[in-house]
């Protein structure tokens, strides 16, 4: 059954345009692929939201992400057995190789592991599992949103270099003065660049991301899609952690709060969806049932 993704009126199954609003529906009448989102799928725990059903169209990004490291595993697993292949002596770089290609096995099934984790749990949202509401927004809405995002973003991750960097800077002081050794001077202005390269790419690479992505969001149970930004909180050690709306600046922001385990404790990541004109109400009813879910 389609309805009009303007008005909300039932529509004929081969109509071609609204017969109440005249909206041109044709877009909306293509053939489901395995990535289109047609119904409105929720478990008996999940809120529903909304009565019209939309079409959310994506591609899987993180099953590419395995199909490639699929590809590299191998690659690096003939890698191994090469140098008895071509007579390569170990002592000739025979052992360097064979050492450095089953690290990088290592590598490869590790990372295999998460993606596929994450690329499954991406299918279940796709296909409608534990879906709450789906949002789509003009593109005057969604520029606002990506500007505001990356402001938003490049603060966090300026705010997260300084403070490992004083961190980094403290620590060096104390090591130099306790070893006299002033060698470790270059070694902690080389690891405060190693972190200030990602914390200055990672928002530009975000805004990038979002201003090539279709104009719309998924909030589901598990995760949320926004453009092609895919943010996840279940598996692997991650958690939900508070959910608030940001009502700063235009556009409002559902604000998703999420951890995971890292290297150093657990890394926080924000997820921030858009709140489309008109659906005030509807961000804070789920707002209240993610944080009723949390207490």
């Amino acid at each position: 059954m389609n309805f009009c993704p303007n008005c909300g009126n039932q529509l004929d199954r081969n109509a071609l345009y609204c017969g109440n609003c005249g909206e041109n529906i044709a877009p909306f009448q293509q053939s489901e692929s395995p990535h289109t989102v047609q119904t409105h799928v929720v478990s008996e725990s999940s809120p529903s939201f909304q009565t019209e059903d939309l079409t959310f169209r994506m591609k899987n990004s993180q099953r590419r992400i395995v199909n490639l490291w699929y590809i590299l595993g191998l690659t690096f697993v003939f890698c191994m057995f090469l140098p008895s292949i071509i007579g390569l002596d170990g002592f000739d770089g025979g052992f360097a190789m064979t050492f450095t290609s089953g690290f990088m096995v290592i590598i490869s099934i590790i990372v295999i592991g998460i993606y596929r984790s994450r690329a499954n749990q991406l299918d279940r949202i796709l296909s409608g599992e534990g879906r709450i509401a789906v949002w789509r927004y003009s593109q005057e809405e969604w520029i606002r949103f990506i500007t505001r995002d990356f402001e938003e973003d490049k603060k966090l991750k300026r705010m997260l270099f300084f403070l490992i960097a004083g961190i980094s800077v403290v620590i060096g002081i104390i090591l130099t003065i306790a070893y006299e050794d002033f060698l470790f001077v270059p070694i902690i202005l080389g690891l405060i660049v190693i972190v200030a390269i990602p914390a200055i790419w990672a928002p530009h690479y975000r805004y990038r991301k979002l201003l090539h992505s279709e104009a719309q969001a998924l909030i589901a149970e598990n995760g949320v899609i926004v453009g092609k930004m895919f943010h996840l909180w279940i598996k692997l050690g991650a958690s939900l952690d508070f959910v608030s709306i940001n009502e700063e600046n235009e556009p409002n922001l559902i604000e998703f709060k999420y951890s995971m385990p890292a290297r150093h404790g657990r890394q926080v990541e924000i997820a921030r969806v858009p709140v489309p004109n008109g659906k005030t109400k509807e961000a804070v009813k789920i707002v209240e049932h993610f944080n009723h879910k949390l207490s």
